[in-house]
């Protein structure tokens, strides 16, 4: 037993030992610094509109000169600078009449659909609706309220919609057929 007891103890020393010659082989001078509070977010570009999904127009059994409007405040909301684009799906279901619909899309103010309180005279597009862009790269570019072609958060403008017949014979029975138009943002 005092055999083992004096095995324990030296094994006890020459541990200790070693590791008191282990901190001073490891030991050094030292310095560190950081760089705490590291964060990454992404911004965000949202648009939106007052019309509550509703069509711009929607006018049936027309004859010349009938038309239909309605205002869309659109309201950018994004944190990132962005441009905005107008333009219209394509038409499902049209036997031709977009070929004799004349679309005048105005910017100004207001925030009725019924366009009661619109104010404004900047003409954004007048022609024919078949003539209106189709896509995003082919569409209208926007400014916002200022004029600016950059949007900020909280810029907001109202647009006028207005599709009138034209006074053509050959329009008689057509239909444009479907479609939507599709204001879209995005960031510079």
């Amino acid at each position: 037993m005092a055999k083992t007891r004096k095995i324990l103890l030296t094994l006890v020393i020459v541990g200790a030992a070693g590791a008191l010659a282990s901190v001073g082989v490891f030991s050094a001078f030292s310095s560190t610094t950081s760089n705490p509070g590291n964060n990454f977010a992404a911004g965000t570009v949202t648009v939106g509109d007052n019309d509550a999904g509703a069509a711009a127009y929607d006018v049936s059994n027309a004859k010349p000169g009938d038309s239909d409007e309605r205002c869309v405040k659109v309201t950018y909301a994004g944190s990132l600078s962005s441009t905005l684009t107008l333009y219209r799906s394509a038409f499902s279901g049209g036997t031709g009449l977009d070929d004799y619909v004349d679309l005048a899309i105005t910017k100004g103010t207001g925030d009725q659909a019924d366009c009661s309180d619109f104010s404004g005279s900047t003409s954004v597009y007048a022609g024919e609706l078949k003539s209106f862009p189709s896509s995003f790269g082919s569409g209208l570019s926007l400014t916002n309220g200022s004029g600016n072609a950059a949007w900020g958060q909280n810029d907001a403008v109202t647009y006028r919609i207005r599709a009138t017949l034209q006074d053509d014979n050959a329009a008689q029975g057509l239909t444009a057929g479907t479609h939507s138009f599709t204001w879209e943002a995005r960031n510079n």
